[in-house]
């Protein structure tokens, strides 16, 4: 769909009310005359402007985020060109439709439009990439200048909101104060500075890990912070605004060096004459599934303790070189493996730390309904739910499943808090997240591995579901003789599974019929 006409008749009703309450609110604008003129004096840089924007009009109204998305070339699709309060990563790449989500109905009527629940409205869409999981309220407004439509103006609160017609009308008149700016942003056809686009699309992939002219690029942007920030390019970017970017990449002379590395990844990420496209393209269909309890791909994602976990990393990171169809499947550590130090007496001591997701290049899996995943298994003990975040390694996904999620008990909640935490059954219970809601996962995501590898054992109850997923799809049921009568391998499964939790936890009460007696 595209705005055909993009030039709107100014006797029409609507453009006629938003001009009257534009004049209504100018005793009282959200940004100052001397705001204004400090804005324009800004022109030239679109970008930077947009964003001091978007903050100043944050700070006003009392909202938590606040974003403008400019109106693309082609008419049809919204860019976010800034924002406050939602991944700063997404701006220039998050576009929708103009037919898509909220942003895209006040494109497609010219109206504001508010909501309190979003997730009640029908044209509400999740942009998981964006991170707007925690807001509920949206209030959008159309930048119009010279009777152009321009873009969208945006803000969202954590909290339920109905916003009044007075918020209404004073987003109204910011959206006409900053037309001007948007209407320049969007002639120079640039939403964002190539250099920050670059670095942030090398930071979302690990590749540069293990590649030294990527990571040094982000060494020499500030190498003090990026050892205090545990070499985290993630974090390190989030602390720089454009400005500063632009200003230290010119006095470096890095925009060569950005450019090259972000040609490199890019070459890399698509070429198609690969090892793997010639020697194993059979996989291609139904890739291995590497399942570890650890994976070391870099200290900045801290969910390995040793060797184990490095040999997981390497063994992902050769995947993605030879471009060997292949998906990790792990855990994700909220508190990672513990850091350690020798005391003024020579004893150990240890401190887990809490790692921020958002510092992190993860995103919400998805499944193939293109909703968040979200997996649950069975136990003795209740049930366990668990998201799915993906990391992009090279060529190559890797799945961590995390526990933190509503609806678990805390007890499981901190399941997956800490590598090799915790007691035996905290253990047994982490390995059964691993392996049968692992493949519960990948199933979850369209995705039918045709080899299972197990680095050790940890997740070897992955083989347990394997087989129980394999033979309900071929309709396989186990006829019991005792009073039950029959039941579906399923359930059969199920119990056998939850038992060998119980008996490895050291809890183990009695053997249900079957196991080690012969039983066929």
């Amino acid at each position: 769909m595209r705005v055909d006409s993009i030039f709107f008749d100014p006797e029409d009703t609507a453009i006629q009310e938003m001009s009257e309450t534009v004049e209504a609110q100018k005793t009282s604008s959200v940004l100052t005359t001397e705001e204004i003129d400090n804005l324009a004096r800004e022109a030239g840089k679109p970008a930077e402007t947009l964003m001091n924007v978007v903050a100043l009009i944050a700070q006003r109204l009392g909202t938590d985020v606040c974003s403008a998305y400019l109106l693309e070339p082609d008419r049809a699709n919204l860019v976010l060109a800034a924002t406050l309060g939602l991944r700063p990563e997404c701006v220039g790449s998050l576009r929708m439709g103009i037919h898509e989500g909220l942003a895209g109905l006040v494109a497609e009527q010219v109206h504001p439009v508010a909501v309190e629940q979003v997730k009640t409205h029908p044209r509400f869409k999740y942009f998981h990439e964006a991170g707007e999981d925690d807001y509920q309220s949206f209030l959008g407004v159309p930048v119009v200048d010279l009777g152009v439509l321009q873009g969208v103006l945006v803000v969202q609160t954590i909290a339920p909101r109905v916003f009044t017609e007075e918020e209404i009308a004073t987003l109204v008149a910011a959206a006409a104060q900053v037309a001007p700016i948007v209407s320049e942003a969007r002639t120079a056809d640039r939403f964002i500075a190539p250099v920050q686009e670059r670095l942030w699309a090398l930071a979302r992939n690990l590749w540069w890990s293990w590649d030294h002219d990527a990571a040094s690029l982000f060494l020499d942007l500030d190498p003090v912070r990026w050892r205090q920030l545990n070499q985290n390019p993630v974090s390190l970017l989030a602390e720089f605004p454009l400005a500063k970017l632009e200003s230290r990449a010119a006095e470096l002379v890095l925009h060569s060096r950005i450019n090259y590395a972000y040609r490199r990844l890019r070459e890399y990420l698509e070429k198609d004459r690969t090892w793997g496209a010639r020697r194993a393209g059979i996989l291609r269909p139904r890739p291995v599934a590497y399942f570890s309890a650890e994976f070391g791909i870099h200290e900045s994602l801290p969910v390995y303790s040793g060797g184990l976990g490095v040999l997981a990393g390497d063994h992902i990171k050769s995947a993605s070189d030879l471009d060997i169809p292949l998906v990790g499947v792990g855990l994700f550590y909220g508190q990672g493996y513990f850091r350690q130090w020798l005391d003024s007496n020579g004893w150990q001591q240890e401190e887990y730390l809490e790692t921020d997701v958002n510092q992190l290049p993860m995103q919400p899996a998805l499944g193939a309904n293109g909703r968040p995943v979200e997996v649950q298994i069975e136990t003795r003990g209740g049930s366990i739910r668990a998201k799915v975040w993906r990391v992009k390694v090279g060529r190559r996904d890797l799945l961590l499943l995390d526990s933190d999620v509503e609806g678990n008990a805390p007890e499981d909640r901190e399941l997956t808090s800490r590598l090799y935490g915790g007691d035996s059954r905290t253990r047994i219970r982490q390995e059964l997240l691993l392996g049968v809601g692992g493949f519960r996962a990948l199933r979850a995501m369209g995705i039918t591995p045709g080899v299972l590898h197990l680095n050790e054992g940890h997740s070897g109850f992955v083989v347990l579901e394997a087989i129980r997923s394999r033979m309900e799809e071929e309709g396989v049921y186990h006829a019991h003789t005792g009073a039950g009568g029959p039941r579906s391998f399923r359930q059969r499964a199920d119990r056998r599974a939850s038992w060998a939790a119980a008996r490895c936890a050291g809890s183990f009460a009695g053997k249900p019929d079957g196991i080690g007696t012969g039983e066929s």
